[in-house]
């Protein structure tokens, strides 16, 4: 299915105002809410999960941990300017579930097709922006292979879908994203992270120029969003965070795992 680029401001503004406002579970750490996923029951501090709310009995599990360690959040409230947004841009919102019918492997699979939103032998299948396939492998980086858009595929997609829908195909080449892929131990996919390319952006924050976050690395506005399984658990886990991050996907991806493991209820 087709999958926008992260919008950086969209993806800081609410950490933003979300960050400002203590969880309401941050001063009962000893409570936890129990949730089954698949079979297994887990039990969760009620001060990792994201929201106001229990999750429901059987899942999706909604976190918030801390980059790159995958540690619970600790409630800084004398925190200001700069030092205030560079702990909230640490916040990670995750959220786990248990497919069912299907293993977590498959969902991860059907990520990196656009098989749900186009039709079989449809020109829409041979979008190079939305299938692996049709993308081009570049050298590893951080443990990943790289996949970048193939301009002469995307070349022969535009000329046939302005022939076929006479008008040209639109295309913000500076914002499709790159995708990054990882197997895991069984030489399964493991890991897909599609990212909006780290670039110089003008950010604003309710039509106003911000200097913190106008001085901040591109990086940090840049957006990832994160799929990996833990296939022992059939666990499919989605996260979100600033590109800064990218680079220890596989630090955080241990840590959600740890996390995970520690919740199991024996």
């Amino acid at each position: 299915m087709a999958r926008p680029s992260v919008n950086p401001q969209a993806l800081l503004i609410p950490i933003l105002f979300a960050g400002l406002l203590p969880c309401a579970y941050a001063g009962n750490q000893s409570s936890s809410a129990v949730v089954v996923l698949g079979t297994q029951a887990y039990r969760w501090p009620l001060s990792q999960l994201a929201g106001d709310e229990a999750p429901p009995a059987r899942g999706p599990v909604e976190l918030t941990l801390i980059a790159p360690t995958m540690g619970p959040r600790v409630t800084a409230s004398n925190l200001q300017g700069a030092a205030a947004v560079q702990a909230m841009l640490a916040e990670v919102p995750i959220t786990i579930e248990s497919p069912e019918g299907v293993s977590a492997t498959a969902m991860l699979e059907r990520k990196l097709v656009n098989d749900g939103s186009s039709a079989a032998g449809s020109l829409e299948r041979r979008d190079p922006r939305e299938r692996l396939e049709l993308r081009l492998q570049q050298p590893p980086q951080w443990g990943l292979a790289p996949y970048t858009v193939n301009e002469q595929l995307m070349a022969a997609y535009a000329h046939d879908y302005q022939a076929r829908y006479k008008k040209a195909l639109t295309r913000t080449p500076g914002h499709e994203p790159d995708w990054y892929i990882a197997k895991s131990t069984d030489g399964r996919l493991g890991t897909f992270i599609s990212c909006d390319p780290a670039r110089a952006l003008q950010p604003s924050l309710s039509g106003r120029n911000d200097p913190t976050i106008a001085a901040m690395d591109p990086a940090q506005l840049a957006g990832c969003i994160h799929y990996f399984t833990d296939a022992k658990r059939n666990l499919f886990i989605q996260m979100s965070y600033q590109h800064t991050w990218l680079k220890d996907w596989k630090q955080m991806e241990d840590g959600v795992r740890a996390q995970i493991g520690r919740a199991e209820v024996k």
